[in-house]
């Protein structure tokens, strides 16, 4: 056995695992939450164990850049560049989605006799800043694309 295998084999783990496994395992963990929702109980763990899901596929899809790089300092800046992508691309925009479902659902009145004084700007306010930040980050990411690209 060359030593080339086993690395090939634990990127294609990694690969799989985060690409497939946890992603699919998250929505799994929030159809449970909605499950139990319905049944009377809190789905903030649920929320939590799904963006739980989601930061692990983000951090192995990171290992994978880690190791498809060769070493040095580049490989630091692909990993930053790999996590603020997938923070900026995956996990802000889902929780802004989720904010602001709950904000819609608490403005007509659904969580009224759940929660006493659930506040509902507040979670405008936060879905809001979640997209504003992802939407920034993408702005930086294309305007470090172009810089690197030279000046034409």
């Amino acid at each position: 056995m060359n030593g080339g295998s086993f690395d090939a084999g634990m990127l294609g783990l990694t690969n799989w695992v985060g690409n497939a496994v946890m992603p699919i395992l998250a929505v799994l963990i929030l159809a449970l939450g909605i499950f139990k929702y319905s049944r009377g109980y809190h789905i903030e763990p649920y929320i939590a164990g799904t963006m739980s899901a989601l930061s692990v596929s983000g951090l192995l899809r990171l290992a994978e850049v880690f190791a498809s790089q060769g070493s040095g300092t580049t490989q630091y800046w692909a990993a930053i560049l790999c996590l603020a992508d997938w923070v900026g691309n995956v996990i802000l925009p889902v929780y802004g989605g989720i904010e602001i479902a709950r904000a819609v659902l608490g403005l007509g009145g659904f969580f009224e006799r759940l929660y006493i004084g659930d506040d509902w700007i507040r979670h405008f306010v936060a879905g809001g800043a979640c997209l504003c930040v992802s939407g920034l980050m993408r702005l930086m990411e294309h305007f470090i694309a172009a810089g690197t690209a030279g000046v034409a």
